[in-house]
């Protein structure tokens, strides 16, 4: 690493940097001490929320900041201060709740940052097993959500598409004033769920966030990422890889590197760095 092309390496956790143990390799974390070294910012940019990333990550974690809940949050990490968040106001949580409920699709709503591990659950409807297994991760936190009396703000929502992905882009034209992403579920890493955010958020905004907070937002960017939700990141990025385990659609838009089971993360960042 005698070179410095990038000032920046951006990375998702869950399918890229941490193996299915959900582990950082000792490569990809000496990796990481040596960026640091060289005076480059390490993001992590997942959609984990607060409280599930302080839980996976150890405090010690070589990350100058953590893009969290796909970018409604940003936190820095040696001081674990939250610097930014972004939360979706009533009147659009309302509409939103209204069409779910229309489509009798079952969904979540988080509560606002830090406690967007409060969970409001409507599961009304069949099929809602991959959603009842998610939020029994965090079922000290959950209550039913009550149509009356919704929160004044939330940070997002979560909805199963029951397999048919069709719904994702059909909800999304209704939704033009929030952010849909498209994502797999972390409990079969298949399930297609749908993740509604205020308008601003996006991993891609985050790192634009902290660039412009550290006053230099003109900073050459890495990315890597494994999942769907990685799009607009990898898209926004000057260096962009994907692990070999991600889904097709995004192998053929960006370099592949190998698995997160064989730190493709560092390969990534040795391809970038020789050329």
């Amino acid at each position: 690493m005698s070179i410095k092309p990038v000032d920046l390496v951006a990375f998702d956790l869950d399918g890229t940097i941490l193996n299915d143990e959900k582990k950082v390799s000792s490569t990809d974390w000496q990796t990481l001490v040596e960026l640091g070294a060289k005076n480059i910012l390490r993001v992590v940019a997942t959609g984990r929320n607060h409280f599930s990333l302080i839980h996976v990550l150890p405090a010690d974690f070589p990350a100058d900041f953590v893009v969290f809940s796909s970018g409604a949050g940003i936190m820095h990490w040696p001081s674990k201060k939250i610097l930014y968040c972004q939360h979706m106001e009533t009147g659009h949580l309302k509409e939103v709740v209204r069409v779910l409920i229309n489509y009798r699709l079952n969904f979540t709503v988080h509560l606002p940052i830090p406690n967007n591990h409060h969970i409001l659950l409507h599961a009304a409807y069949p099929n809602a097993e991959n959603l009842l297994s998610y939020v029994n991760h965090y079922k000290d936190f959950v209550s039913p959500l009550v149509i009356e009396n919704l929160p004044s703000e939330a940070t997002q929502l979560i909805v199963l598409l029951n397999g048919q992905s069709h719904l994702f882009y059909e909800l999304k034209q209704q939704f033009p004033f929030v952010k849909t992403i498209l994502t797999t579920s972390p409990i079969d890493h298949k399930t297609l769920w749908m993740e509604i955010f205020h308008p601003a958020v996006s991993k891609a905004n985050g790192l634009k966030w902290i660039c412009n907070h550290l006053k230099n937002p003109d900073m050459r960017t890495f990315g890597i990422g494994n999942d769907f939700n990685d799009w607009d990141l990898l898209n926004h990025t000057h260096h962009s890889f994907v692990v070999s385990n991600a889904p097709n659609e995004m192998k053929t838009q960006f370099r592949q590197v190998t698995s997160n089971n064989e730190s493709g993360f560092s390969q990534a960042i040795l391809e970038v760095f020789k050329n």
